[in-house]
């Protein structure tokens, strides 16, 4: 009781906590799931969980984008149409079916997530935040650019990817490994090894390729030189800050609005107490009689900050002389408050009896705000008085828009209607360029059959919290097969290059065949190269200053016997081949010590934990009805 009082006292906490009420009412209360998540075209069902064509495509168009950014960063002139969009396609849908299974099986085993857990999440996320608070406006254009069209639908996918979690950290988490795997590992891990390389280039100079060659690779793979399917999108697009400059502010409305501005600005005081509290050890008598007794001390001068800090039952502010900081009235209990506002500054109250017990208040300063001119606020006045009008005008707007496009044949109708442009954007593929078509849900609603087949305007499409679009397709061209003459000379570097790899490997297999049947000596092969073998001695797993292919390749070959070298041979990223001559092999003699290491444990824990949750998805799959449409 005494802390919510002290709360009570302090303003910006009071806001806070009223803050964080009012989100959660809003995020509980608002909107329904949109027409995302409607199963009218249905992608695959999952024991009666519909996955519908418009999630599906709408993932496919994320994971592409998110795989051309990865590979353009590696590539700058990657060519998106190198993607196998078919392919992809059913990548994203077994994601998605794969994740209504492990979602249906976390229900099965009873596992909840609270409403207060979600709250408190999106509350914490800094996607959310402005400045370092939630800020509502941010929140929903973060998941309207997501493709999720209302707040219920994101916490639905909040609470679906915490399920998971929780899911896979029952199997993770629970995870152990016993003494002879960490030994075994550890006997891995502390091994190193001698070897020597020597390296075949490739040589794509020396191969030729004939037209015959082209001409057979083109008719194979057909699927690889197809035009992408572009549309040519025309759009409207409602802009709510269009109507700003439209809102005429009445001089009247601008005069009451600053007059109930002005009016919320009132005095603040600052008081301390120290309070006797009433309980069962003391009488309401008793604690009247102590108050009095320190009245009196007050009175022959003792200070009231270090009678507070000596006698005060409230530890919370005995500490600072009991300071209750700055409040306004109506903060603390009828009788105090009406005691604090009855001083003047410097003056202490007699005993006051609230429902803590007996307090004696001193008043030590007052705060009256200067109050601003109707000039110093008229630019957030006017800004406040046409972001009402403007809201309303944009509303109205939205829905006269949507109407509008479900009746017309075309986008010309409600352009008249409203006065907007309409915009021709493309042609364009799915998945989109920049600006308009950057966003998922516009390139979504583009390729819906509605839109896309049978000439319909979409539906209109909230981009985010002040921008609302509808779009129509003007021209469809569907993928086509590129003529050979415009591929041939992409196919003739791909089989040179295919070519050159093959030979590559072909020459590297003959060496080491050669090397192992004792045909040809390690320095007869250096000189017929004119090279050298690169050695290295002592190398373990871990070394990072080593290719990784050729690391993994050594290790993975067996151990010399009779003081025999291994030899073997392995691609390079670029084609050309290493011809290995594995020389040693060394373990140390003790890894008791290395073998209690935590990192093993934690690495086969993780490892076991893993196949555990794998197993579970493999068996919640195989039990489950799914069904591809």
């Amino acid at each position: 009781m005494l802390q919510q009082m002290r709360d009570n006292a302090q303003s910006w906490v009071a806001k806070v906590i009223v803050g964080v009420i009012v989100l959660i009412f809003a995020l509980t209360g608002w909107e329904s799931i949109s027409r995302f998540s409607s199963n009218e075209q249905t992608a695959a069902e999952v024991n009666g969980t519909l996955i519908s064509k418009i999630e599906l495509e709408q993932a496919v168009a994320l994971q592409r984008r998110q795989l051309v950014e990865q590979l353009q960063q590696l590539n700058d002139s990657f060519d998106p149409n190198l993607i196998d969009d078919a392919l992809l396609r059913k990548s994203v849908l077994d994601g998605l079916i794969e994740r209504a299974v492990l979602v249906e099986g976390a229900r099965d085993f009873d596992l909840r997530i609270s409403e207060i857990m979600i709250d408190q999440l999106m509350l914490a996320t800094p996607d959310f935040q402005v400045d370092g608070q939630f800020d509502a406006n941010r929140f929903d254009i973060v998941i309207r650019n997501m493709g999720l069209g209302s707040r219920l639908a994101f916490r639905d996918l909040v609470r679906q990817e915490l399920l998971l979690a929780q899911l896979r950290n029952g199997f993770e988490a629970t995870a152990f490994a016993t003494p002879g795997e960490r030994l075994q590992l550890a006997r891995l891990e502390e091994q190193t090894r001698d070897f020597a390389a020597i390296e075949l280039f490739i040589q794509r100079d020396e191969t030729t390729v004939t037209d015959e060659e082209i001409e057979t690779y083109y008719s194979a793979n057909a699927e690889q030189f197809m035009t992408e399917e572009q549309v040519v999108l025309e759009a409207l697009t409602l802009s709510r800050d269009t109507f700003f400059y439209q809102v005429q502010i009445d001089e009247l409305a601008l005069q009451s609005l600053y007059e109930r501005e002005i009016g919320n600005l009132t005095e603040q005081r600052r008081a301390s107490h120290i309070l006797i509290e009433v309980s069962g050890e003391v009488s309401e008598e008793q604690a009247q009689k102590e108050a009095e007794a320190i009245a009196a001390r007050l009175a022959q001068g003792e200070e009231f900050a270090q009678l507070a800090e000596e006698v005060s039952d409230d530890l919370g502010t005995a500490g600072m002389g009991g300071d209750l900081g700055y409040s306004v009235r109506g903060s603390f209990d009828p009788a105090f408050d009406e005691a604090l506002f009855a001083l003047q500054d410097g003056e202490v109250s007699k005993p006051v009896l609230t429902s803590f017990g007996y307090h004696l208040i001193k008043l030590t300063d007052v705060t009256a705000p200067e109050l601003p001119s109707l000039e110093s606020m008229r630019e957030s006045l006017v800004q406040d008085l046409k972001t009402e009008q403007v809201e309303r005008q944009y509303v109205e707007a939205s829905r006269e828009l949507a109407n509008l496009a479900y009746e017309s044949p075309d986008l010309e109708e409600p352009a008249r209607a409203l006065g907007l442009e309409v915009e021709t954007i493309g042609p364009i593929g799915r998945q989109g360029v920049e600006g308009l078509t950057s966003n998922t849900r516009v390139m979504a609603a583009a390729f819906e059959e509605d839109v896309l087949k049978d000439g319909l305007n979409s539906q209109l499409l909230e981009l985010d919290a002040d921008t609302s679009v509808v779009v129509r397709v003007k021209q469809h061209m569907r993928a086509q097969q590129r003529p050979l003459e415009e591929v041939s000379l992409d196919i003739a570097d791909t089989l040179q290059f295919q070519k050159a790899v093959d030979q590559a490997r072909e020459q590297a297999s003959e060496r080491v065949s050669a090397l192992r049947e004792g045909r040809t000596e390690p320095a007869q092969l250096a000189e017929e190269l004119g090279k050298s073998w690169e050695r290295h001695e002592a190398i373990s797993r871990s070394n990072n200053e080593m290719p990784q292919t050729l690391l993994r390749e050594v290790f993975a070959m067996p151990r010399p016997t009779d003081d025999k070298p291994v030899y073997g041979h392995v691609r390079q990223p670029d084609g050309s081949q290493w011809v290995v001559e594995l020389r040693g092999v060394a373990t140390p003699q003790s890894l008791e010590a290395a073998a209690q290491s935590d990192l093993y444990q934690r690495y086969i824990s993780g490892q076991t934990g893993e196949q555990d949750f794998t197993a579970l998805q493999e068996s919640l799959k195989e039990r489950a009805d799914i069904e591809r449409f």
